[in-house]
């Protein structure tokens, strides 16, 4: 079964530093004073959204950075042994890690490393200390479980 979900779906008011509905200018954030929220807090608990929870986890933590058509960067955190399903985004995407580990099959990726795919399908696990990353996308990111892409 595919499913999919586009990030425009996704109610206004998520926390975004910076929104398409915002005129493209500098600005100074603070991660600390972004309110994360997790995957059931952005998608909703309903039957609807149970498909991609399932891909995605509960209770991953993203805080919005930047969002707009052409470039959204979010700041991820996941906690010891979480996981992802394999998915992809429709966008191009580079995954930055902060601190702990994420695992994409036997590849561990730490502090100072990165991931990058050009809309394929992927998954990760998360290291016994969890992990935090900085999330970048070409593009409005959806949630897709086909092997699509580029």
């Amino acid at each position: 079964m595919a499913i999919g979900w586009k990030r425009e779906d996704q109610p206004s008011g998520a926390g975004s530093a910076l929104t398409e509905d915002t005129p493209s200018r500098p600005f100074v954030f603070d991660v600390s004073e972004i309110p994360g929220r997790t995957n059931v807090e952005i998608l909703g608990d309903t039957e609807e959204t149970a498909p991609l929870l399932e891909v995605l986890g509960r209770d991953l933590v993203t805080r919005t950075l930047v969002q707009t058509p052409t470039l959204c960067v979010y700041h991820e955190t996941a906690a010891p042994g979480a996981r992802v399903a394999p998915h992809r985004h429709g966008t191009h995407q580079v995954m930055y890690v902060l601190r702990g580990a994420l695992f994409f099959g036997a590849k561990r990726v730490g502090p100072g490393m990165g991931y990058f795919t050009p809309d394929k399908l992927y998954s990760w696990r998360a290291g016994e200390a969890g992990a935090e990353w900085i999330e970048i996308h070409s593009g409005l990111a959806g949630i897709f479980t086909d092997p699509g892409g580029a």
